[in-house]
């Protein structure tokens, strides 16, 4: 259980940075395995994040729909908290297929994402998610050895069924995370979207693949979002700092970038707190309130279809 205390946790004048704020990037309890502890169930976390004001989530699971999920705890919480579901199209779910896309929509989808250990540029550098699948399932190396998704050719070009997937995407209104694919990768999703008129596109924790935050301009400069995540900062094998997140920040501006969590561990705190701590580290480091309710509120709100034509 979520102590109610948390909810004092923020500091005096702080809460409207994170008041109408939505994680784009919301784990839960649990993704991989029922074992699999979190700092609190879904619905005990959910509670903790309206007491801090904060508006809806989207629910990510690695390996299987979160719709039904999302309706169960849109249920509980309420008509001030929306609950987006999603479905990431690895493996397990039959890749990346218009398919899956249009099954995903008739069942509540509101986010589709790009596979993530499925993804071959994952698999080649073998990837955290990766590691903590091979101790659930011996035989995954042969699976994902079989079924890795490169969504390019040789040439960088998108692939038939990966144009196909995004363009269901773009005509059913759903909104895209390019999860684990490569760069390269998700530099030929952008354009492809940009060139459809699809704008609901973020790619995921970039600052992994990339030496400078300038290098991320070839996808804000096409219209996409950029998302800065606490999770890599949190982790103790990661090499991150908050410092990169306000470099990015002071590099691109505030108005294609998104906060999220993307933490699904029991050593850190609750999605909500990681996103105080992460924003509250932000203003210290001289990003004001305004451009932190931006990448909060505002831009996750655009992803996911609202207020944009």
């Amino acid at each position: 259980m979520i102590d109610e205390e948390w909810s004092a946790a923020q500091p005096a004048g702080f809460a409207e940075v994170l008041a109408g704020a939505v994680d784009v990037h919301v784990h839960g309890q649990s993704d991989l395995a029922a074992g699999t502890a979190s700092r609190g169930c879904d619905l005990a976390v959910l509670r903790l994040a309206q007491q801090y004001g904060m508006a809806g989530w989207v629910l990510k699971s690695h390996l299987w729909p979160t719709t039904d999920r999302a309706l169960h705890l849109r249920e509980a919480a309420g008509p001030d908290f929306a609950v987006h579901g999603s479905f990431t199209l690895n493996p397990t779910l039959g890749g990346v297929t218009p398919t899956v896309v249009e099954l995903a929509a008739a069942h509540g989808a509101t986010v589709i994402f790009l596979p993530t250990w499925g993804a071959a540029a994952d698999a080649e550098r073998g990837g955290y998610i990766t590691t903590l699948l091979r101790r659930l399932a011996p035989s995954l190396d042969a699976f994902v050895g079989e079924r890795a998704v490169r969504v390019v050719d040789g040439d960088g070009r998108l692939t038939g069924a990966a144009r196909e997937a995004l363009d269901a995407c773009a005509a059913l209104g759903l909104s895209v995370g390019t999860g684990h694919v490569g760069l390269d990768e998700s530099t030929a999703v952008v354009e492809h979207c940009a060139a459809i008129g699809h704008h609901r596109v973020l790619v995921t924790h970039p600052l992994h693949y990339v030496d400078s935050p300038a290098e991320l301009r070839r996808f804000t400069d096409a219209g996409a979002l950029v998302e800065l995540a606490a999770a890599p900062l949190l982790h103790p094998d990661g090499h991150l700092h908050v410092r990169d997140l306000a470099r990015t920040v002071e590099e691109l501006g505030p108005d294609q970038l998104v906060l999220s969590s993307d933490v699904f561990s029991r050593w850190v705190p609750p999605e909500p707190e990681c996103l105080r701590m992460i924003a509250e580290q932000l203003a210290y480091l001289g990003v004001d309130r305004p451009a932190l309710h931006r990448m909060l509120a505002a831009n996750p709100r655009r992803f996911l279809g609202q207020g944009v034509s």
